[in-house]
């Protein structure tokens, strides 16, 4: 009975709440779960990041061509109980979430970004 655990090919964990579409806009992302989560939004060194807490989603990755500035790049990282949703561009940006209530009883997070502007002393 061990050697048959053994052999078992380690199960995804279960998440009620997990990210079922995700749609680049012109200045931001949206992700869309089964369920609302809790957020917690994090800026730093330049760089934009959602944490989306009891989550689960597959990695991903992708670009958003920002107007008027350079392309601002993402990734979609599980982290334990958690996902981690990282926006950097090669200038320093800051981010706004908000949550919508989308078709089918699906939660989403928009996430809208824009490039600091640059204090001049």
């Amino acid at each position: 009975m061990m050697i048959g655990r053994l052999l078992e090919e380690p199960q995804q964990p279960e998440y009620s709440k997990q990210i079922v579409q995700i749609q680049t806009f012109a200045n931001g992302l949206g992700v869309c779960l089964t369920s609302a989560v809790q957020v917690q939004a994090v800026a730093e060194q330049g760089a934009y990041q959602l944490r989306l807490l009891n989550a689960w989603g597959q990695a991903a990755q992708g670009e958003i061509s920002m107007p008027g500035s350079s392309p601002v790049r993402w990734q979609l990282q599980p982290v334990n109980n958690r996902v981690h949703i990282t926006f950097i561009g090669l200038q320093a940006l800051t981010g706004q979430w908000r949550p919508r209530l989308a078709d089918e009883g699906r939660w989403c997070a928009d996430v809208e970004l824009r490039v600091q502007e640059e204090s001049r002393g």
